[in-house]
């Protein structure tokens, strides 16, 4: 994730916008940010040992199990 993207690393008085395409989607917290970006890539790090199935987010692959 570019660091345009996640902005400063305090987070302190952060509002932070997502610059993908047109999404202007904000919030002040950098790791909401980071998770939200993940909506846009297609990436799915987090692969069910048992099944296969891929998640983008560690919590959904751990609500699958």
């Amino acid at each position: 994730v570019c660091e345009r993207h996640v902005g400063r690393k305090s987070t302190n008085n952060l509002n932070l916008t997502c610059q993908w395409n047109s999404c202007r989607t904000t919030t002040v917290k950098r790791d909401h940010i980071t998770s939200h970006i993940r909506v846009h890539v297609p990436l799915k790090p987090h692969k069910c040992e048992f099944c296969g199935k891929s998640f983008k987010r560690p919590q959904d692959l751990k609500k699958h199990v």
